[in-house]
């Protein structure tokens, strides 16, 4: 066990000095689009859209304010034509081009933005992406030994091509993503749609060159429109077993953050960039494990501090077979009745060797946490125990 552990440690700080040899000066983008604080809201949209920004940097001169995001705009309600982009701005991690893009990529998981400002003090110099980040790996030989399913998840969501839109952003806002794969009545994978298609469509309205498209419902409100309508069709999928290279290469050419993972027609998965973001944080040296729980109601806010002692617990008797990097737990919430809803919790662990991934319902978050916990305490022993036969097989093999 020390043996591998000592191994597993050499090969994540070379993946982490090789990572961090790229440097956010050299990667930002240097060109972009800002607006100013006064600037109409319906604008700032025009702009995200034209220049394909998630997140667009609001500026006072060359002083950096803050960030609008696609996220701040669909979660505002009664939003109007005349709002001001001063009043919709959000806070960034501080990044200058000196800062190692490991850490980066942890930034990216913390906020869930798409593109980052790149500063020096108040004034900015850049934006750096999510796409920026994972472009640098392709080239590493151990990230060319990796395929899909070793870091896809297995229990995506999706919507059915009939849900109205304001199901499809429920979801959205539920499993904090931006991007949601669409099916039919046989549970076919038909298409996927994204945060940025309703907001330009509420923005721009019906029938404009920028949506092109009528309602299949019968319905012009946005929110009551069924999801068919604004969905891209015909996705851009893969299948587990592809090298993650090729599913980097693609979301970088093809500037999409989102690939279905098929068996035939049937989704059985999916990756995303911030699945391979969670692979390069998971190397950044650190003294302690980075966790991290989202989507988390304020109302279930109280069950935070047992949440966190269940998964540090969890994570010493884990740390006892593999050494804890990163952990992840994301919160959903479901079959509300009365005042009492149902929580699935999806856990992702990584590890110095492997990542790992289990999920747990219960109408108790505490004991949700607990469970999810045990199942992951469970499939790191499996695991352990199962390389232990592989390598007492290969010794014996080789002394006969």
């Amino acid at each position: 066990m020390v043996g591998e552990s000592i191994e597993g440690m050499k090969k994540r700080e070379l993946l982490r000095s090789l990572i961090d040899a790229n440097k956010v000066g050299d990667l930002m983008r240097k060109k972009f689009e800002t607006v100013d604080p006064e600037t109409a809201l319906s604008d700032v949209v025009a702009k995200m859209k034209s220049s394909d920004l998630h997140e667009i940097p609001v500026v006072d001169g060359k002083k950096l304010v803050g960030v609008i995001s696609y996220g701040a705009v669909i979660r505002k309600k009664n939003l109007v034509i005349g709002t001001k982009a001063k009043t919709m701005v959000e806070t960034t991690p501080e990044i200058n081009i000196d800062t190692p893009l490991t850490e980066v990529a942890e930034h990216f998981l913390s906020t869930g933005y798409r593109q980052l400002p790149v500063t020096k003090g108040k004034a900015l110099l850049g934006i750096v992406t999510r796409a920026n980040v994972i472009s640098v790996l392709p080239k590493l030989k151990e990230i060319k030994a990796l395929k899909i399913a070793d870091v896809m998840s297995d229990s995506a969501r999706s919507i059915h091509e009939k849900d109205l839109i304001k199901n499809a952003m429920s979801l959205m806002r539920d499993l904090e993503v931006r991007t949601v794969p669409v099916v039919d009545d046989q549970d076919r994978l038909v298409g996927i749609i994204g945060i940025r298609d309703i907001v330009q469509y509420s923005w721009t309205g019906p029938g404009t060159q920028a949506m092109g498209r009528q309602d299949k419902g019968g319905n012009n409100n946005p929110v009551e429109m069924e999801v068919r309508s604004l969905m891209h069709d015909s996705p851009i999928t893969m299948t587990a077993e592809d090298d993650l290279t090729k599913a980097i290469n693609t979301m970088v050419e093809k500037n999409i953050s989102t690939i279905p993972v098929v068996s035939g027609d049937r989704m059985v998965g999916i990756v995303t960039k911030y699945d391979i973001l969670e692979l390069v944080a998971s190397v950044r040296n650190r003294d302690m494990v980075y966790t991290q729980i989202s989507g988390l109601d304020e109302e279930d806010r109280f069950s935070l501090e047992i949440m966190e002692k269940e998964m540090q617990s969890g994570l010493v008797k884990i740390s006892k077979f593999t050494r804890p990097l990163l952990f992840t737990i994301h919160v959903s919430k479901y079959n509300n009745t009365g005042n009492r809803a149902k929580y699935s919790l999806i856990g992702r662990l990584s590890t110095e060797n492997s990542h790992f991934m289990t999920k747990a319902v219960d109408w108790s978050l505490g004991q949700a946490t607990v469970e999810l916990m045990n199942n992951l305490d469970r499939i790191v022993k499996d695991k352990k125990e199962h390389n232990l036969d592989v390598r007492m097989k290969k010794n014996l093999h080789k002394k006969v």
